[in-house]
């Protein structure tokens, strides 16, 4: 299992996040994602952070789930046009020298 973190941009964010919003992107995701949990971190005049976690065979799959997840929600989702979707990783590989370990 794999946790993701995409970040979702817009400088608004504060006045627009369903409350729902972890539900419903879970919603979005199909059977095949591996989606097995949805949690959100607002961040206050920049956005928020989607952590997703996952089943995948492989770290680069994972994220690329959690990406196309939330360029999806950024789609489909009211409240959400004007998103952006940033960085998706899994957190901290890379400062800890351990991002060659992605397939």
């Amino acid at each position: 299992m794999y946790l993701v973190h995409t970040e979702l941009l817009n400088r608004k964010a504060d006045s627009c996040i369903p409350q729902n919003l972890a539900d419903l992107l879970h919603a979005l995701a199909h059977p095949d994602d591996g989606v097995e949990h949805v949690v959100i971190h607002p961040h206050p005049g920049h956005g928020l952070t989607v952590g997703v976690y996952l089943l995948a065979d492989h770290l680069r799959s994972a994220e690329e789930t959690a990406a196309r997840l939330c360029r999806h929600a950024v789609a489909e989702i009211g409240p959400l046009p004007g998103w952006q979707v940033g960085r998706s990783e899994v957190p901290l590989l890379a400062p800890y020298g351990l991002d060659d370990l992605i397939d």
